[in-house]
């Protein structure tokens, strides 16, 4: 497999800015709703994540916040109300939803208003421009008050280097009338992987506000000249461990102000050849990665070792390529933010997982520290007392090992694995004493000795009621 170099001549356009206008352009919305029903306050939580998990919810989601597993999420941004040069406030894209911010309210999760600005000029005429910013602060604090809602989140793009200093005071005004006006809220931003023109004071920005979300994806994109990862965690130049360290170097180590920010999409392109790292020949489609994943366990899930990310190719007739992150590649992100201990990490964009639950599970397993149900539509938690840590080398050429933690003692862990029409393919018992901490690990031999084919397989550990589950991939 080819090693892939992530090199980059100038600032990508990003995601949130690509499929706002294109939203805009395909997606109607539905008529806002006419409700009496009053807008609740954020009720106190029980449980929830150990760390931030902050997700961006897109207007064009529609009503799939409904399905969401607010035990696992901390903060969620409605995205967006769109600003313009002058500080107003153009299309509103339905806030408030009241639906969303009362579910969201009752499980303690805050809510914020997402406010976006993507035109460089736009953004010079706002910020070099004092009324101009007071005006924009005081529409924003307008409308998350109208929403009963916890805050915003800024995101500018394009980002005019000249407004750097603005951008600062404009950030400190924003936040210290937040906090006098509504007690409790947060200011965060949605910032760069890289900052290509020196526009970006990170150190100030991280000590006045409440949280950078970085957005650490589009490392390739759509008019990419090659195929490569859209989140790259480690590789030959620029990746998302490259990004933290830069920010933690020019914050001077606020790492408690950081945010990881990950993606649930990928690109898909036409490419000259399957070999990765191809030449793209043509611009490359955004897709969620409940469609992506579906095509890659189509198709044959790749692993490219030195981007730690998922990939896959087919050919109709020319060869297509796809690049996105799954459970696995999140996991090895996550881990890197908890061994970074940062703020936390981030999602774009919820919803884009659809009805699969292991990217719930995969936040449960990281951020729960007592365990919640991990199931999408579960909205109660439950006393987990095994919990399978890690799953690795998945998808897999040969073996794979399980680790687990389980504060149960005395008892025996049942681990089968099934086939898709879940026929049970082996099966092993591992004994529990005072470690918590547990590996097994699966040499793709069935229960005869015999060696099983290629597919997917699901793995379950069972301890008296308690039950996880995970889904194997074999490559061969």
């Amino acid at each position: 497999m080819n090693i892939l170099c992530f090199v980059f001549a100038q600032e990508n356009p990003g995601i949130h800015k690509i499929q706002l206008e294109y939203y805009n352009n395909n997606y109607i919305e539905s008529p806002s709703q006419d409700t009496r029903e009053p807008i609740i306050g954020k009720q106190t939580r029980s449980g929830g994540p150990n760390r931030e998990v902050f997700g961006y919810h897109p207007y064009w989601m529609g009503t799939a916040w409904q399905n969401y597993n607010y035990n696992l999420i901390s903060t969620i941004a409605y995205f967006s109300a769109e600003a313009t040069a002058q500080g107003t406030l153009s299309n509103l894209h339905g806030w408030p939803v009241t639906g969303l911010i009362n579910l969201a309210h009752t499980n303690g999760v805050n809510v914020v208003l997402c406010v976006t600005l993507f035109d460089n000029e736009d953004l010079i005429t706002l910020l070099s421009n004092p009324s101009y910013r007071e005006n924009l602060i005081n529409n924003l604090l307008t409308q998350v008050q109208a929403g009963n809602a916890d805050g915003v989140n800024v995101d500018f793009e394009s980002f005019p280097p000249s407004q750097k200093q603005n951008m600062v005071q404009f950030i400190t005004d924003l936040t210290n009338t937040f906090h006098a006006e509504i007690p409790g809220s947060q200011v965060t931003l949605a910032t760069p992987a890289v900052d290509w023109n020196d526009g970006w004071d990170y150190n100030a920005l991280a000590t006045i506000s409440d949280g950078l979300f970085i957005m650490g994806y589009n490392y390739y994109y759509g008019g990419s000249s090659t195929t490569g990862p859209i989140a790259p965690l480690s590789g030959n130049g620029i990746s998302v461990s490259w990004t933290i360290n830069d920010y933690l170097d020019k914050t001077n180590n606020q790492y408690d102000k950081l945010i990881l920010g990950c993606p649930y999409y990928g690109f898909e392109w036409s490419a000259s050849s399957a070999s990765s790292g191809a030449s793209t020949l043509d611009y490359g489609s955004a897709k969620f990665y409940s469609e992506m994943e579906g095509n890659a366990l189509s198709y044959g899930k790749l692993w490219h070792e030195s981007s730690q990310t998922p990939w896959y190719r087919y050919q109709n007739p020319n060869w297509y390529q796809g690049w996105y992150d799954d459970s696995l590649s999140l996991s090895l992100k996550y881990d890197f933010a908890i061994e970074n201990d940062l703020l936390g990490v981030g999602i774009w964009a919820m919803g884009y997982d659809g009805n699969n639950p292991e990217l719930w599970e995969l936040l449960s397993s990281k951020f729960v520290a007592t365990g919640l149900s991990a199931t999408s539509d579960t909205k109660f938690s439950l006393p987990v007392n095994t919990t399978i840590r890690a799953l690795y080398p998945n998808p897999s050429n040969s073996s794979i090992t399980l680790d687990f933690s389980s504060n149960y003692k005395n008892e025996n862990a049942k681990i089968d694995i099934f086939d898709l029409l879940g026929r049970p393919v082996k099966t092993v018992s591992i004994f529990l004493n005072e470690n918590q901490n547990y590996s097994w690990g699966w040499d793709g031999i069935d229960m005869f000795d015999q060696k099983v084919s290629a597919g997917i397989y699901f793995l379950t550990i069972t301890v008296d009621q308690n039950i996880e589950t995970r889904k194997i991939i074999l490559l061969k």
